[in-house]
């Protein structure tokens, strides 16, 4: 699928700006519409505004809104956001995956009436099961060429280590090397700039003088995180005629990068050991230099990324019973009949980072019960990463109720929502399942005022587990609800949520409550739900040896 020659009218709406940010941030944050530009008619809103009075005046074809984030972290009022309801609408989920922002953007899906998720990497596919709701295409992150491109210098820098100190927890293998090459090679270690206004130090560098100082580099290092997600820098580097070094990683590999091809990638004495013969090699070291130069400058600009100006065109062409469908990641976009395999991703197998791993396995072990002492020291070891990443603080208060310690609970499933609210109150938007676990809690310790509280929040916030969860702690007698369909899964204009737990089938959800009430010496309703469990289980059984006789 090409661009139309027509350049089609987009709206892109953006939460408000966080006035402290460096203009680094914002620069980062915005670039999207930059890039757009390049292929659509670009509208920008960032305040309150009438969606319908928006519309009438600018006619957009269709509407793209940013996620919520530390450079844009207040959401916006819109008003008659529910007209125009046939203009296409997709979010472009441009934040960290472990932001802690993200159920401000979660919320905003079913409100806004968006259907359609472009997210720029696999991974908030990896650390969001629940985004497989919705048509989610995966979309390269880019650099702007005008910026990140070959200046020429002389090369003076024999390596360069951008923000070599900054999280060391988070970026271990940058970590590592910072410490050990510098004696091996000379290293330049460049401190960040910060990312708020009151940040700005001596000697700084930004933009042009950035891309310059790599530019001046023989090898520039970028790190893949704890998660293993590319980042802007791996594309920067080698866009300013500079060697990537670079963690082995099937991530970088999926954007093209190849070891000494385009770049040089592992870790320890093998990383050095290759470093040094490129270094002297210097035919090779061109040769690497030219094509890691060549792979970024052919696919990864703003020019080039025509992602979603792609995905309108193939959508506007679809009729009744068709979808559109991304052939792969980063891929070109098809139409296909809607009951067709696959629908969103012809290889729609997503392989799970560092931290989605712990976090399914964590999962699996609160549903199936056993010792949980391993299971917990592996998520407090995940949350020591980087300080805000949220998903295993949910997991570890699962497992501090199912030990009977409700204290201890009551911090973890609060604990994402009360950091962003110090901030500000507009911030401390809860998650569908920290309220519906918070609200278990208030039913366990029996505190009414919390309770009055969940529930208030619980309704700009529809979740299977909330409406379980409020029908285990409202009613006196358990009955089988099985032809309540809303307690089976997510129903339309659910909001979605960023944990791990809370949309597992029923009976294992029954059984995790058993469990729970009974480490909490709430022997009776645990008897109540084992006897419904028992039934349902029994019923299934009857039903299957029913058929079997048919």
């Amino acid at each position: 699928m090409t661009v139309a020659t027509q350049r089609r009218r987009v709206l892109c709406v953006l939460p408000q700006l966080n006035t402290t940010a460096a203009p680094v941030l914002t620069n980062v944050v915005d670039e999207w519409i930059y890039a757009l530009a390049h292929h659509c008619e670009v509208s920008v809103v960032d305040r309150d505004f009438d969606f319908k009075a928006v519309c009438d005046e600018l006619q957009p074809d269709f509407v793209i809104f940013s996620a919520v984030h530390s450079g844009r972290p207040l959401r916006l009022n819109i008003t008659n956001i529910h007209t125009y309801p046939e203009i296409p609408r997709a979010l472009y989920f441009n934040c960290d995956p472990h932001d802690p922002m993200r159920p401000l953007t979660l919320s905003a899906l079913t409100e806004y009436g968006i259907d359609t998720i472009f997210c720029f990497g696999l991974e908030h596919l990896q650390h969001m099961p629940e985004l497989s709701q919705f048509a989610c295409f995966v979309i390269p992150k880019f650099i702007d060429p005008e910026i990140f491109h070959d200046y020429n210098l002389e090369k003076i820098v024999p390596v360069n280590i951008m923000s070599g100190h900054l999280f060391p927890s988070f970026y271990p293998w940058r970590a590592k090397l910072t410490h050990e090459i510098q004696h091996f090679f000379p290293t330049l270690i460049y401190t960040h700039p910060g990312y708020r206004l009151q940040d700005r130090r001596p000697f700084e560098v930004r933009d042009a003088r950035y891309a310059q100082l790599i530019s001046q580099s023989y090898f520039s290092a970028a790190d893949t995180t704890r998660l293993d997600y590319v980042v802007r820098k791996h594309l920067e580097i080698p866009a300013c005629g500079t060697v990537l070094l670079a963690p082995d990683s099937d991530r970088l590999k999926e954007y093209g990068f190849v070891d000494m091809q385009n770049c040089i990638m592992g870790s320890g004495k093998e990383l050095y050991q290759k470093i040094n013969e490129v270094s002297k090699d210097l035919d090779l070291y061109s040769d690497i230099r030219k094509t890691g130069y060549e792979l970024v400058h052919s696919r990864y600009t703003r020019q080039a990324w025509t992602y979603i100006a792609d995905w309108y065109e193939c959508r506007r062409a679809v009729r009744s019973g068709e979808v559109v469908r991304q052939i792969n990641w980063f891929g070109k976009f098809e139409i296909v009949p809607m009951q067709s395999p696959s629908v969103v991703f012809v290889n729609a197998a997503v392989p799970d980072s560092p931290m989605s791993a712990v976090l399914r396995s964590a999962r699996s072990a609160i549903l199936e019960g056993g010792d949980f002492k391993e299971v917990a020291q592996t998520l407090r070891e995940l949350s020591t990463w980087i300080s805000h990443i949220a998903e295993p603080w949910v997991l570890l208060g699962i497992i501090s109720l199912l030990e009977g310690d409700a204290g201890e609970a009551a911090i973890l499933l609060s604990r994402r929502s009360n950091l962003q609210g110090t901030s500000s109150p507009a911030l401390a938007q809860m998650d569908p399942v920290e309220i519906a676990w918070l609200l278990l809690l208030s039913d366990i310790i029996g505190d009414k005022d919390l309770r009055v509280f969940l529930l208030e929040q619980a309704k700009t916030v529809p979740h299977v587990s909330i409406r379980r969860t409020k029908w285990l702690i409202e009613t006196n007698e358990l009955t089988d609800p099985s032809n309540d369909d809303s307690f089976d899964g997510p129903l339309p204009g659910d909001c979605l949520s960023i944990a791990w737990i809370g949309n597992e089938d029923f009976d294992s959800w029954l059984d995790l409550m058993a469990r729970l009430f009974r480490a909490n010496n709430r022997h009776d309703r645990a008897l109540d739900i084992e006897g419904l469990l028992a039934m349902r289980v029994k019923s299934v059984g009857r039903t299957i040896t029913e058929a079997a006789t048919v």
